[in-house]
């Protein structure tokens, strides 16, 4: 694999609720979360991708959705992408959530396994893809590319409907959580 787009789906009442959810049928975007996409995907046109992956939980495919129909490719849903296995914290409210501890200490999905996970499907990929994703997968990845663990990479937001480019072949990371993608990513995505 080559390039490879990252993008957090759209703001989703779980969002706006404030919790955490790696529920498959739950919290589906938002009319913000709607828009955001739109405008992410707007972005995208005159870029060619070989295909369109995404994470199984409804907000995502709904963005995967939107994403595919501005540029006609029918997305294809991947687990190895899903949400964080969130353990004992699944559907809690943000605030309440311990801070300072690792993944591991609050018997959620390691580092490792995000990371482990979404190259998996990465090596045995040829082309550009668009991935859509949740914030932590989506930094755990573009962690693993910068050489950080979870520590290093704990102040990093994944913003809804943000885009991240890595290029894979260069271990590079040219744009991490960017609202917008600036012409020099763009060309970097549709170089032949």
């Amino acid at each position: 694999m080559r390039m490879i787009l990252l993008i957090r789906h759209g703001e989703s009442e779980a969002n706006v609720s404030r919790i955490i959810s790696e529920d498959y049928e739950k919290y589906p975007l938002t009319e913000k979360g709607m828009d955001q996409v739109r405008f992410a995907a707007s972005q995208l046109k005159g870029i060619s991708f070989t295909g369109i992956i995404t994470s199984p939980v409804l907000r995502a495919r709904q963005t995967a959705s939107i994403i595919g129909e501005i540029l006609g490719i029918e997305p294809v849903v991947d687990d190895r992408i899903r949400e964080s296995g969130l353990g004992p914290l699944n559907n809690q409210y943000i605030p309440v959530i311990p801070r300072g501890k690792s993944r591991t200490d609050l018997k959620l999905e390691s580092w490792d396994s995000h990371v482990g996970r979404f190259l998996s499907l990465i090596n045995e990929k040829n082309g550009d893809y668009v991935f859509v994703s949740h914030g932590f997968p989506i930094r755990a990845i573009a962690g693993y590319y910068l050489g950080w663990n979870e520590f290093e990479s704990a102040g990093v937001e994944i913003k809804n409907a943000s885009m991240t480019v890595i290029d894979a072949e260069k271990g590079d990371v040219p744009a991490l959580g960017s609202i917008v993608l600036t012409d020099r990513v763009k060309k970097m995505l549709m170089r032949d």
